[in-house]
């Protein structure tokens, strides 16, 4: 049975997208090949040499020095003259370096003025000086050695069952930590849950160990990060 082209090649419409109006490129929205017409920004141009998707073709005649123009914004300079549609790339373009002749735009706005009576909202205020808009107690593991056990300890509070102030019991299980070396991946899903244990929406925690020595350390590095070793996070 013969393969079926399912993606139509480009045509002078379709080759590449331009990004803004300003822009003297346009990027390939597929690979280019020797001759191939780009219209775009109101140009036509054809590519004299082959063009990788997603790089830069030239949509115009770019002297040495001039700025390179992406997004409408300056990305770089031409380093050599680069001709109409030739390929944009660190072959002929440099890095500028941000300089101070550029000034941001000015839409005429007043600095807003401070409030004497600021909006307020019901909140609950932590002693932080963070403010929650939910009262919730956050049950995590951590380790997924400990996973099913935070489902089972959440699912012991329904809703009905909790004191007023209380919005509800949160689980946090997860897949990840049990016998993992110590590295990025570790690194990562102790400050996912630290961040969930620290939630200005979350007023307590329990944090649910795994088995003994197969955590990663995820339970010791979370009760650092949050200062409970030294008592500074009351949780």
């Amino acid at each position: 049975m013969p393969l079926l082209r399912i993606q139509a090649a480009p045509t002078a419409a379709t080759a590449a997208i331009h990004l803004h109006p300003s822009d003297n490129v346009a990027i390939a929205r597929a690979p280019l090949s020797l001759g191939q017409p780009v219209e775009a920004g109101g140009r036509q141009v054809r590519a004299i040499h082959a063009i990788p998707a997603g790089h830069k073709i030239a949509l115009c005649e770019i002297p040495v020095g001039e700025r390179i123009i992406r997004y409408g914004c300056p990305i770089g300079r031409a380093s050599v003259l680069i001709r109409s549609g030739e390929h944009v790339h660190t072959h002929n373009m440099a890095l500028e370096e941000a300089g101070g002749d550029r000034e941001l735009e000015k839409d005429g706005r007043a600095t807003p003025r401070e409030l004497t009576n600021p909006p307020i909202f019901q909140g609950y205020p932590r002693a932080d000086g963070r403010a929650g808009t939910r009262n919730y107690i956050a049950v995590a593991a951590a380790s997924n050695c400990a996973a099913h056990a935070v489902d089972l300890i959440a699912a012991g509070f329904p809703a009905g069952s909790l004191p007023e102030g209380v919005d509800g019991v949160v689980a946090f299980p997860h897949g990840e930590g049990c016998g993992h070396s110590i590295g990025p991946d570790t690194q990562q899903l102790q400050r996912v849950i630290s961040g969930v244990l620290d939630h200005p929406n979350v007023a307590g925690a329990v944090l649910v160990g795994g088995v003994e020595g197969r955590d990663s350390g995820t339970d010791a590095a979370v009760r650092w990060r949050l200062g409970l070793y030294r008592g500074s996070v009351d949780r």
